[in-house]
This record gives structure tokens, C-alpha cells and sequence, in this order.
């Protein structure tokens, strides 16, 4: 394959290995601290933002503008047909766009949160959390990781992971003031996330992997049809609410399919969930999500370069009820079964039916 081919990949022999584990620390954090991650979401926020007010024919597409993205594109296309003029599609609207999009910003927002307060129990002084990041792929053992954000301890645990030892603090009255509401709203965001987030809680991250892999899910503001597709009568809800499920909801939606875990030796039954998808209330959730994971990351940076001066952004506004007293949507689930988990055949009958 010859270098810059498509799909070249050029690799440094071995004498560009770092020399030892610290040379090869120096490259992570240069590569880890080099552009902030909170910047990175707060683009796809705005993006989403201008996707839902755009107006038809707002954007102008100038094919001879060389240096513009669209040029490229085209040319990159060649002779490929396509329409800049109509809209790609019938089945999304801008706002049930901005819907999805926001779902899944929301979701990727408070993953990222997550995941970058579970590494900071490892931080090693010196170090970027890099290594910590990649090699956490199990997802038992993260969900596992979340349970203490759950507990009556959870102040406790966010104020040792996210105030290290090698944070110098101002000690005067109104600075530890401010510290103290900034506990707060990292302990109730931190919760409301993990609460969001776990299997055992609201376990809202099924909606994200469905969406993410094209897999099930629908954006859509039609509420009244998702509701009515299986022949199974609702338990949890009675006949007046669950004719009245829209209300519950109450707001654009992203219906998607979830298995329901039964007990041990059963197999898997099937849900249709369906999702509050309010892209301000997602946005919102993201914009507050955004600035933890920037507190995560700043905190970080403390430890991997020690005794070196770094700024710190407290904030303590606005609290999740205060958030969803504010928006009257807050994320809310109807959930619609379809198939209930069944007793697994033994595997000596599976064997024995191949057979005959």
C-alpha cells in the first residue's frame, strides 16, 4: 500500500517508542489536555440550537466557493446526483432532528461525566487519566463503579474524587462559600447522571446505544401512535393514564426497543419504551453536563502537571429542580411490553431437537 493511499496506516518503527513510562506520559497529557472536551460539546449544542430554528432556504449553498465545505463535498461527489434545494428526506422535520440530535448529545454528554469521574478514583500525580480512559471497557464494572453516587455517601465520594490533595485552595470565607454550593451541585448532577444512566434506575442509556446504531428508535411528535402497537395490556399504569400516556411524556418523543432481563435462566423479553425527547430540556441537561465535565477535566489537569497554576470554573446554578421546575418536561419514559422473558430451554433439548 503506498503512503497516503486510502486506508494507509504509516507506522514509526521501534525506535520512536518513548523511552521510558514517563516520556510516554509526557505524550498522553500532550495529546489528552490539548483541546478541551467541554468546547468540543458545546459546538454540537449550538449546532443542534441553529438545526432547530433554521428556516427553509436559510442556508445558501455556493458551489463556487472553493474554500467553503459544500464545494468540497460536491467535488468529492463527482458526478453523484443530489438536491441542495430539497430536503434530504420526508420522515424528520428540523425539530424532530434537533430531538434526536439532542438525545443522543445529552446521552454522550453524561456518559463522558460519568466515565471521567469513575477514572479520577485512579489518578496518579504526574499522570493524565488516558490510560484509566481506554482500558475501562467493562460495563458491569462501571455501572458497578456509579453505585456510590446512588447512596446516602455520595457527597462524600464526589467531594474525594473531585478535590484532590494537590488542589491548592483559597481558604477565605467566601471562596470556601463557594466551594460548598459547587459540592452541591456537582453531588445532585453527579446523582441525577448515574440515576439516568444505571440499569437498575432510569436506564436511559438504552435509548442512546438503539439510536446510535440506526437500531429501533424513532424520533417523532405523533405520540398518540406509538402507544397503541402491542396486544399485551399495560401493569403499571391504569386504563385512564394509559390512554392519557401522551400527557405523561409530553413532549417530542424517541421511541425505541429494550430487552427486559428476567430472572436467571430466562431469556430476555422485549420492551417498546418511549422517551420525553425535549431538545430544550435535552439541551439544558447537556449545557449543565458540559460543565462538569469541564470541572472533571480541569480537576485532572491539577494532578498530572502538580504545582503548576491552573484556573478552576465554580459553578452552582442550577439544580435539577430547579432545571425541571423550569422546563415542566423532564425526562420521563412510558414503557409498552411486547414480550415477556421466558424460561430457557435446556441445553441437552436443544441438542436432542437438532438431532432428530
Amino acid at each position: 500500500m503506498t503512503k497516503n493511499g486510502p486506508l494507509s496506516i504509516q507506522r514509526i518503527g521501534p525506535e520512536g517508542l518513548p523511552g521510558n513510562t514517563e516520556a510516554m506520559e509526557e505524550l498522553l497529557k500532550d495529546h489528552y489536555y490539548r483541546v478541551d472536551p467541554a468546547e468540543y460539546f458545546e459546538r454540537r449544542l449550538w449546532g443542534i440550537v441553529a438545526l432547530a430554528d433554521m428556516k427553509a432556504g436559510a442556508v445558501n449553498w455556493d458551489s463556487a466557493d472553493g474554500d467553503s465545505l459544500f464545494a468540497q463535498f460536491r467535488g468529492v461527489l463527482k458526478n453523484k446526483r443530489f438536491a441542495p434545494d430539497v430536503p434530504p428526506g420526508e420522515t424528520l422535520s428540523s425539530r424532530t432532528m434537533a430531538s434526536i440530535e439532542s438525545y443522543t448529545l445529552m446521552q454522550h454528554v453524561i456518559e463522558t461525566a460519568l466515565r471521567l469521574f469513575v477514572a479520577s478514583g485512579e489518578r496518579v500525580t504526574g499522570s493524565s487519566l488516558m490510560m484509566k480512559l481506554v482500558n475501562m471497557r467493562d460495563a458491569t464494572e462501571f455501572r458497578v463503579a456509579l453505585k456510590p453516587l446512588l447512596g446516602a455517601a455520595a457527597r462524600h465520594t464526589v467531594q474525594t474524587l473531585m478535590f484532590p490533595p494537590e488542589l491548592r485552595k483559597d481558604e477565605s470565607t467566601e471562596a470556601k462559600q463557594e466551594m460548598k454550593q459547587h459540592l452541591a451541585f456537582l453531588t445532585a448532577w453527579l446523582s441525577f447522571f448515574a440515576r439516568f444512566y444505571s440499569d437498575d434506575e432510569f436506564n436511559g442509556a438504552q435509548g442512546n446505544n438503539q439510536l446510535k446504531h440506526g437500531a429501533t428508535a424513532s424520533p417523532r411528535d405523533d405520540l398518540g401512535i406509538v402507544l397503541h402497537t402491542a396486544d399485551e395490556r399495560p401493569q403499571s399504569l391504569s386504563e385512564k393514564e394509559w390512554k392519557s400516556a401522551a400527557a405523561v411524556v409530553n413532549a417530542e418523543s424517541v421511541s425505541y426497543v429494550v430487552q427486559e432481563r428476567g430472572a436467571k435462566g430466562t431469556v430476555p423479553g422485549l420492551n417498546l419504551r418511549t422517551d420525553n425527547s425535549d431538545p430544550a430540556t435535552n439541551l439544558a441537561i447537556a449545557q449543565v453536563g458540559i460543565t462538569i465535565v469541564r470541572s472533571l477535566w480541569q480537576m485532572s489537569q491539577v494532578v498530572a502537571f502538580p504545582n503548576t497554576e491552573r484556573n478552576y470554573e465554580y459553578d452552582y446554578s442550577p439544580m435539577p429542580d430547579e432545571l425541571f421546575e423550569a422546563s415542566t418536561k423532564p425526562p420521563r419514559a412510558v414503557l409498552h411490553p411486547l414480550l415477556k422473558p421466558t424460561p430457557r430451554q435446556p441445553q441437552a433439548n436443544q441438542r436432542r431437537k437438532r438431532r432428530s
